[in-house]
């Protein structure tokens, strides 16, 4: 019954429970000595032949049995006698505590020819690979240590000047060109990454301009020493090369608040939101209209000034100027843009709200 196999085990664990749980006689059943005694005797017979303790891997087809009847793997080599073998992938914590035990012990740090369980430490490659660097001068500096086999003798703040001339010179943008063109006393990618950061160096030499808080800063304060004046997101955006979008997104706040931050004032402050209905903008307009004098409505230059709201808020509202004079039951106006029939303006103030109006 190959066909039902599989779905039988996933929901009844093996095949002879599946057997019995249909009220059946399995073929053959064996008690749980029978099966640990099998399970000994395999594992015997594997170290007497390979000298050695089988992997989980060379017992799949018995993994079943063995967390079934033992709990786990090494629980079962421990029950047949052996000692079991250490955890293979071991956690970052414990590569960084076995290197600085060594330092301890030793007084100093070890070398990468000392990567032996006889020293306490794990295998080289353990060390590169979850550290995630390519040199053992990096490992060290890593966990701490002082690598002092690293070729460079360079001082952090010369290593940062000499970086900075190589870039600037070779006009270099990406990280495997400075591999390759470094002399061999220069630090290593890792260092200079974690050191100083990259971008920010192949900034400061010119060749990058990322997008980054110290960029952004950088150039808002330079062209505000240029200009003599507060500049304009427009003006950063020209002198950066990015959107105003792309800035608010990197600095996780509106450019305002962040402008506010580095102790400037922005060129422009964004208008405040207006919280009257549209019955009750279009009363103030008519109250405060007839109270000066306006009987046909005031001007377009006196709206900010006698009503606190600007033009804009009243056109995107009303559609235009017109619209409201309409909604107010003012004459309409035939100056200024394209004119509207009575009946036109009332069609377009009755569409819904979500309508996108030109």
């Amino acid at each position: 019954m190959e066909h039902i196999n599989t779905i039988a085990r996933r929901y009844f664990g093996t095949w002879n429970n599946f057997i019995a749980a249909a009220g059946l006689q399995p073929h053959v059943k064996k008690t749980e000595a029978i099966v640990k005694a099998e399970l000994f005797a395999q594992l015997h017979d594997f170290y007497q032949t390979n000298k050695r303790i089988p992997m989980r891997r060379e017992f799949s087809s018995k993994s079943g049995s063995i967390i079934k009847y033992f709990g786990s793997w090494n629980k079962f080599i421990i029950a047949a006698g052996y000692d079991a073998n250490d955890r293979r992938i071991p956690s970052k914590g414990k590569l960084k505590n076995s290197l600085v035990r060594y330092y301890i012990k030793h007084r100093r740090s070890p070398a990468i020819s000392e990567c032996l369980k006889s020293n306490g430490l794990y295998n080289d490659r353990s060390y590169l690979t979850h550290f995630n660097v390519s040199t053992w001068a990096d490992v060290l500096e890593y966990v701490g240590l002082p690598p002092y086999f690293r070729i460079t003798t360079l001082t952090e703040e010369e290593a940062k000047e000499k970086v900075i001339k190589l870039i600037k010179k070779h006009r270099i943008k990406y990280v495997k060109d400075y591999l390759r063109l470094k002399p061999e006393h220069y630090p290593s990618a890792w260092y200079v990454k974690e050191k100083f950061g990259w971008n920010n160096l192949c900034y400061m030499a010119g060749t990058k301009i990322p997008l980054t808080k110290f960029s952004i800063k950088d150039h808002y304060l330079l062209l505000a020493k240029t200009l003599g004046r507060t500049p304009t997101v427009k003006e950063l955006e020209a002198k950066m090369g990015m959107s105003s979008g792309a800035m608010t997104w990197k600095l996780n706040q509106p450019l305002n608040d962040f402008i506010h931050s580095i102790g400037q004032i922005p060129s422009n402050k964004t208008p405040e939101r207006c919280k009257l209905s549209k019955k009750q903008l279009a009363e103030l307009y008519k109250t405060v209209s007839i109270r000066h004098g306006f009987e046909n409505g005031m001007p377009r230059s006196k709206l900010l000034e006698l009503t606190g709201y600007s033009r804009e808020i009243y056109e995107k509202r009303f559609h235009c100027m017109n619209g409201i004079r309409l909604v107010c039951g003012f004459k309409l106006s035939a100056l200024g843009g394209k004119q509207y029939t009575e009946e036109e303006l009332r069609n377009i103030l009755n569409k819904p709200k979500y309508v996108r109006q030109r």
